[in-house]
């Protein structure tokens, strides 16, 4: 009868679930599994999303110092005025293209600095009403 035992062991179990050697040493080849590191396109689409942070804060100062900008943007989503609503957040002085759908719970605005598809960087703002 089997016993597991939880700890590996690379030499086998016996019945009884205690080590046993193999007659035959055991070879464990070290393969790379991945491609060597090159860090380039990481460095890279930080510095996108670091423009992506620098917008998506400009819409939260907005939204924090300016009560009526709160307001007409939750008028506008409430009354599911889409155009307003985004008007209202290109008036932020955004650079980069916004896209936004809400809910009776909150917004959710997404920026994006991408040329085409796949390409990097989005930034989700999820924002609770």
């Amino acid at each position: 009868m089997y016993t597991p035992n939880f700890c590996y062991n690379p030499y086998g179990y016996s019945y009884r679930g205690l080590p046993v050697l193999h007659q035959y040493p055991v070879y464990y080849y070290d393969r790379q599994m991945f491609p060597p590191i090159n860090t380039k396109q990481f460095i890279q689409s930080t510095k996108k999303f670091r423009i992506l942070v620098n917008e998506a804060n400009k819409i939260i100062t907005k939204i924090t110092t300016s009560p009526r900008f709160a307001h007409d943007l939750m008028d506008a989503a409430q009354k599911d005025n889409q155009s307003k609503v985004d008007q209202l957040i290109q008036s932020t002085g955004i650079t980069v293209k916004a896209k936004s759908h809400y809910t009776p719970d909150g917004i959710v605005i997404e920026l994006t600095n991408a040329k085409y598809q796949g390409d990097c960087c989005t930034l989700r703002l999820g924002l609770n009403w």
